[in-house]
């Protein structure tokens, strides 16, 4: 606990914590003048939140400053600190500022305005799952990070600290990589390039991309119903991401050139990943299957291709699929879900999932000489670098005819 009484007339201590989804300023408990480390008023009730970080409250000229506190046994210093400065100021005994500096002063952007209004253009421009995957990085793990106040206070240390915040808490090279980019982007954003130097990020394992194996797909079709069956062979084919396969509506099929086009569907807010609209080549086996399913149904152009029991759009494919292996016996038996559903009893198999159709797609079609560039393309990657992953996992026919008539595979009889 810290001594906090004779400061709250000048200078209050308050904390940014996590409510709901959100994450407003708290006043901190007091007990006997003493903050009580982690825990703050909420709604007039006293919470523990050990999640946020600590900020110093006051008022200059009328206006509201704050300023974070790195952590809790440093909030009474700095609070002691800002109650002198504050005092002598007031005594005459500081220098006032020009009007110039601080015009300055409150022209400059503070880190909390920069991410509220990075955080602002993502809910509008990306998707909602983008949105709440960047909002605890840069509210919670990079704020608590950064200390200082200002976004142009920003230099190459501030950014070595976070990652090594990141890795502190347990967390792999990968993700620390990935919670990298966002706050680079957050600070792209505000015009600041060139944070860290190409030694300085994390190093991780490119994993080869998991692929359904032939046997795999022949047995799941085998037991699959007519119109599961085309919906796998549609996730082979296409190589779609999930949210793609759940929009695509009757429209974007061209029965007449034996293509899939991903387009956007404003009245399901849907917008494609990098607002990129693509159309992908399919065997013509599959779309007779399509136009069949169609007139079967008489289904209108605007109506979704796999829809749910209401005719909407079904986000329900993952348990399909799950469902069908699981039918076609094709479990691994070890699989425990965070639930506590194991997959030798269910269709709970964690090796099957919609994306790996997508891994399959882009392996078997480089495997079959298919070019990076024209893969790209159909897979909708804005860079040639998320393409070129599926590299590490492929073997070329070509290649697996050299080595079984080379001289090591004499070795082998």
């Amino acid at each position: 606990m810290a001594r906090a009484r004779q400061y709250a007339d000048r200078v209050n201590v308050i904390k940014m914590v996590k409510v709901n989804g959100r994450w407003p300023f708290a006043r901190v408990v007091e007990r006997n003048g003493r903050i009580i480390r982690d825990h703050v008023w909420v709604a007039g009730q006293d919470e523990h939140h050990s999640e946020g970080r600590y900020y110093l409250e006051w008022y200059e000229e009328g206006r509201r400053r704050r300023r974070p506190v790195e952590s809790f046994d440093l909030v009474l210093p700095a609070a002691r600190a800002k109650s002198i400065e504050l005092s002598a100021a007031k005594a005459g005994l500081l220098t006032q500022p020009e009007a110039s500096d601080i015009q300055a002063e409150a022209d400059r952007l503070t880190m909390d305005a920069a991410i509220d209004q990075y955080l602002e253009y993502i809910r509008k421009h990306r998707s909602l799952r983008t949105y709440r995957t960047y909002r605890p990085v840069l509210h919670l793990h990079f704020r608590n990070s950064y200390t200082k106040t200002y976004v142009d206070e920003v230099d190459r240390s501030d950014i070595l600290k976070f990652m090594s915040d990141l890795f502190d808490c347990g967390l792999v090279a990968r993700t620390v990589y990935d919670r990298l980019v966002v706050v680079l982007q957050l600070f792209k954003r505000h015009g600041y390039k060139n944070l860290v130097e190409r030694s300085d990020w994390p190093n991780y394992v490119e994993t080869i991309r998991p692929i359904y194996e032939p046997e795999e797909i022949a047995a799941m079709l085998k037991h699959a119903a007519s119109n599961e069956a085309i919906l796998i062979k549609f996730c082979v084919a296409t190589g779609f991401r999930d949210r793609e396969i759940r929009y695509v509506t009757w429209r974007d099929i061209d029965f007449r050139n034996c293509v899939v086009r991903v387009t956007a569907k404003p009245v399901w807010k849907f917008k494609p990943k990098n607002y990129e609209e693509r159309a992908v080549p399919v065997p013509a086996a599959l779309i007779e299957q399509l136009r069949e399913l169609k007139e079967k149904g008489n289904a209108a152009l605007s109506e979704p291709v796999f829809p749910n029991t209401k005719g909407k759009p079904n986000s329900l494919h993952i348990e399909i699929i799950k469902d069908v292996a699981y039918r076609a016996r094709l479990n691994c038996g070890q699989c425990v879900t965070k639930h506590g559903n194991r997959c030798a009893d269910g269709p709970h198999c964690q090796r099957f999932f919609l994306h790996k159709f997508r891994h399959t797609f882009a392996t078997e079609h480089l495997r079959d000489g298919v070019d990076i560039r024209t893969l790209q393309g159909w897979m909708g990657h804005r860079d040639i670098q998320s393409t070129m992953v599926y590299l590490k996992g492929i073997q070329s026919k070509d290649a697996l005819v050299k080595v079984n008539g080379g001289s090591l595979a004499a070795y082998m009889e």
